[in-house]
């Protein structure tokens, strides 16, 4: 094959004009055209970073000013004004010192850029973790508003894959006439999370480089064009900013050399982790589908091919190259012990600071599908390309392209039709929803057609029609009423809004556990039984290993006794209080699911203790498998008794105001627990009922269920 660059577009739905030959059109077969009409073309559109106010970081308004201009160039014809020409620009001019723009300062940034609209407003932090976003659309000229968008949301939501700012996003453009396709408006409420976690990125080093932290820039700006290779303004950053970094400088800043040191290992430790995950090469796919051979008449079939070649992500091995230049210009890198490149030693050894494994070459293996507009798979073919880079003194030079040919062979004839779509399946064995996920590879979204996305979504729906129960987001009032029988002081009741999750639809079992752990701590024995004596921290790791298993991004971060939440990530986790309670009552208001009072047959707990004067029942004195009762309305199994269940939450004393998905106390000595057991009495079963244990301790009442993030 010749060796030739190809047209860099995304893979998506080839249009073949007749059974030999055919073209690749617009290859974007998940979105298609993303708008109606003229979408605002021939419309310049100043998009200006909203104004932090109070506690919000001081990163986010240049967050949201990117992903904003990231969205409106994707999803509308608007000419969008250069940012850092803008930022010129006011800054000359002398214009909204501290951000603050007046109206007069509106008219007069609309003359200096020649922009029709202009979008501006604020991100503020409110109580409960949330924040408030206000957007607005004014017409340059007049001062006049043509749209606006308010919204609340947590600040993963905002960070993220930037939700509440797509949703603003399609708002804004609705108002401002343009209209979206079903395509697009999936694209743009879906997100793109690596674009997302690029801006966010980039962002950060900014707010780092304003307060002088020019090595915690310099590596935001790497992770910034990693994550996204099309991310000019982080490279031309972090080119800027290398070139100006000097042993001095930042050894005038740390001051010891074994700070020093360790801050340049934990670098290059985070370096290795994200290009394990992240290499940096591309896959691009050549725009045409050709016929090999001859048509074989008597089978009516024939064997196609298309053309793909590997390519090295010049932003990615830009980012690196940074760091080594970095580390470079300290003149402390051999006093230090970086020895090799990049850092096949260290000395002293420090584990995790070789990078691409000590590895000079990289190889992966596409595996593509190919569809009819029935969704038939009517071919499938794969190729391994290898791609190999030099490690200097100084720098790793990036491998030259690599080319070949994914063949499928013996395609019917009577299975094609005039659209044919490409999937990529897998990459190295990763199916194309892991590597959608994770970015594995720089594959745009786009690339992941649609029947890669539809054969995701069916594989989720089973998963979770077998083990979970969607449970749509709402508002309840957590908490008992003062006239609630047996109630306790602490159960004051507050208006909580709760967002959509999944929960199990029964507590972890003894199988489930054992399967993946590898043990089986539990005082009464059966693969049906509740798993019990597990810790709050070894719930914990379970959901983390059962997140990696499945390929899910794992939801804790776990260092010791200190566990932080990722509140992005979609793997399994314990629910919070809020959450508990919330799934539990299933719409009711009564003390339990079950209506005024609960019995034995409904439930397992001590019946010598029974509700508000009830007869006496059954005491079993043990667990019993799970399932054994009639589930509640939304379908969940044993929310009252058989065994207590882990929550996320220290606890601590309820908030008496509305709220929006709390997580609990910021800090305690005891965690949630909820449900009651087999052990209690009939009062501790009540859906407000709440109590804390010590993280550490294990009770044969004791286990949990799962919960996880759409």
């Amino acid at each position: 094959m010749c060796q030739r660059r190809f047209r860099r577009r995304r893979a998506g739905r080839i249009r073949s004009g007749d059974f030999r030959t055919g073209a690749i059109g617009r290859l974007d077969a998940l979105t298609g055209p993303l708008w109606t009409g003229e979408g605002g073309r021939n419309i310049r559109l100043a998009v200006l970073a909203p104004e932090a106010q109070g506690d919000a970081p001081p990163y986010l308004p240049m967050y949201i000013q990117g992903l904003l201009n990231s969205n409106f160039q994707r999803h509308s014809a608007f000419t969008l004004i250069d940012r850092q020409n803008l930022d010129r620009i006011i800054a000359e001019q002398d214009l909204a010192a501290g951000g603050r723009y007046s109206d007069a300062d509106f008219v007069s940034i609309g003359s200096l850029t020649n922009a029709r609209y202009l979008l501006m407003g604020s991100v503020q932090k409110l109580s409960g973790g949330n924040y408030a976003l206000h957007l607005a659309v004014t017409e340059a000229s007049s001062g006049e508003r043509r749209a606006t968008f308010t919204g609340n949301g947590s600040l993963a939501q905002i960070e993220g894959s930037g939700a509440l700012i797509n949703r603003a996003s399609a708002e804004l453009l609705a108002q401002l006439g343009v209209t979206l396709t079903e395509a697009g408006q999936a694209s743009l409420l879906g997100g793109n999370s690596f674009m997302a976690r690029a801006e966010n990125a980039l962002a950060r080093g900014a707010a780092a480089q304003t307060e002088g932290d020019q090595l915690e820039a310099l590596f935001s700006y790497a992770q910034a064009a990693s994550f996204d290779p099309g991310q000019l303004e982080a490279l031309a950053r972090l080119g800027s900013l290398s070139s100006t970094i000097s042993g001095g400088s930042i050894s005038e800043r740390i001051i010891n050399d074994i700070q020093a040191r360790d801050r340049w290992v934990a670098v290059f430790q985070e370096t290795a982790r994200f290009y394990s995950e992240h290499p940096p090469f591309e896959i691009i796919f050549d725009p045409s589908l050709e016929q090999e051979g001859e048509t074989d008449y008597m089978k009516r079939t024939a064997n196609l091919l298309m053309h793909v070649s590997l390519a090295s992500s010049e932003a990615g091995f830009a980012a690196l190259n940074a760091l080594l230049e970095g580390l470079e210009k300290t003149g402390r890198r051999t006093a230090w012990g970086f020895e090799g490149w990049p850092f096949g030693e260290l000395r002293p050894a420090v584990k995790g600071t070789t990078l691409f494994s000590g590895k000079n070459s990289s190889g992966f293996t596409v595996e593509v599908l190919l569809l009819n507009e029935r969704r038939k798979q009517v071919g499938k073919g794969s190729v391994t390309l290898n791609a190999d880079f030099v490690s200097g003194n100084k720098s790793v030079t990036p491998p030259a392209e690599r080319f070949g040919s994914i063949r499928f062979q013996n395609v019917k004839a009577d299975d094609l039709s005039p659209v044919l779509t490409i999937v990529i399946s897998s990459v190295n064995g990763i199916p194309s929803r892991t590597l959608s996920r994770t970015g594995y590879m720089r594959i745009a979204p786009g690339d992941l057609a649609a029947k890669a996305a539809t054969q995701k979504r069916a594989a989720t729906d089973r998963r979770e029609a077998a083990t979970m129960v969607r449970i749509p987001g709402g508002t309840f009032t957590m908490g008992s009423p003062a006239n609630e029988a047996e109630r306790a002081d602490d159960e004051i009741q507050h208006q909580v809004k709760v967002s959509t999750f999944f929960i199990g639809k029964y507590e972890v079992t003894q199988k489930e556990w054992r399967e993946l752990m590898g043990n089986n701590p539990s005082e009464f024995r059966g693969d049906n039984l509740p798993v019990e004596q597990v810790s709050w921290y070894e719930a914990i790791e379970y959901c983390n290993k059962r997140s990696r298993r499945e390929g899910l991004a794992p939801a804790y971060t776990i260092n010791g006794a200190n566990v932080i939440w990722n509140r992005r990530a979609d793997g399994y986790r314990l629910p919070t209080e809020a959450e508990w309670e919330y799934a539990c009552r299933a719409g009711t208001s009564g003390p339990f699911s079950t209506g005024k009072n609960i019995t034995t047959l409904q439930a397992n707990y001590n019946g010598n203790y029974p509700y508000n004067n009830n007869a006496q029942r059954k005491y079993r004195e043990m667990t019993v498998e799970v399932g054994s009762f009639t589930p509640n309305a939304w379908g969940l199994y044993d929310m009252h008794g058989n065994v207590w269940e882990w929550c996320w939450d220290w606890f601590g004393a309820y908030s008496g105001s509305a709220q929006t998905d709390p997580s609990g106390a910021a800090s305690g000595t005891y965690r949630v627990e909820r449900g009651g057991s087999w052990h209690v009495g009939a009062r501790k079963l009540r859906s407000a009922y709440r109590d804390g244990i010590n993280p550490s301790g294990l009770y044969s009442s004791l286990g949990f269920r799962l919960v996880r993030s759409p």
